[in-house]
């Protein structure tokens, strides 16, 4: 029986001095955990050297696949990386960020516990980042247990761990055009009666290089715009995970008579 396999999503922009030390990082810590693996990363319209980093990397591994987009925001980049990544043949989806913030060593804790649960979200403990951003992410986790009456600490980490088949549903249902879809991945993971969750902490570290992308007034601008979708949002939540629950329904039940079908297929071989 082959080993489950992983997609990993990263999304990049202007990372020249981290780039290749995270790729290499998660390669050698997956190949050393004998993971089969792809990594996709999506250049979003970096100006440095990052693209010439990349084009470099993907002609000596080819594990690696590297796409780019004009410069949309972090959030596009990731959920056109999500929707590459359920194209390919791997089982999970991972999702992690390209600033070096996060060690692949907390991984091995998501992907033990992939068969319980589909989707995983990693909680950053001792966060290194700007007063600012903790104060944003202490709102936000607020908002959305007063709107929706679930507990997510850190509803936007950039470190999650999906199986595919579910990750591909959630997709069709989260808002067109959102700031930050990973925060509606994960109001949607919590909400489904379908879909097993689990939250694991994690190491969070400083920056080793650059600053973070959104600063000052445009940090605001992004919170509250984020803020306003996820009231938004709670309009239609029931409607989506009706049809989200649905089309996981429908899978699982392919996925039981595929399996069937292999078990009679077997059966018949040993009679012949």
């Amino acid at each position: 029986m082959k080993n489950d396999s992983l997609t990993l999503v990263i999304p990049v922009y202007n990372e020249e001095n981290t780039i290749e030390n995270v790729l290499t990082d998660w390669h050698h810590r997956l190949k050393k955990w004998d993971i089969p693996h792809d990594i996709i990363v999506i250049n979003d319209g970096s100006t440095d050297n990052t693209n010439e980093i990349l084009n470099n990397l993907s002609t000596q591994w080819a594990f690696l696949h590297t796409y780019q987009q004009n410069n949309s925001g972090h959030g596009a980049a990731i959920k056109y990386g999500y929707s590459l990544a359920c194209q390919f043949n791997n089982d999970f989806i991972f999702q992690t960020d390209s600033d070096h913030q996060f060690t692949p060593a907390d991984f091995i804790q998501f992907w033990n516990d992939r068969k319980e649960h589909q989707a995983i979200f990693g909680i950053r403990y001792d966060r290194q980042d700007p007063p600012m951003r903790k104060i944003i992410t202490g709102l936000l986790h607020k908002i959305i247990f007063d709107i929706y009456n679930i507990d997510i600490p850190d509803a936007n980490i950039p470190y999650r761990l999906f199986h595919k088949t579910h990750l591909r549903n959630l997709l069709a249902v989260i808002p067109t055009g959102a700031f930050a879809p990973n925060i509606f991945l994960s109001i949607l993971c919590f909400k489904s009666p379908d879909i097993k969750t689990k939250s694991i902490p994690v190491k969070h570290f400083d920056r080793p290089s650059g600053e973070a992308k959104l600063i000052r007034l445009g940090l605001l601008k992004a919170c509250f715009q984020s803020f306003f979708e996820v009231f938004k949002f709670s309009y239609t939540l029931n409607e989506k995970l009706e049809f989200m629950n649905s089309k996981n329904e429908q899978d699982q039940y392919f996925i039981e008579r595929e399996k069937m079908k292999k078990n009679e297929e077997k059966a018949h071989l040993k009679i012949a």
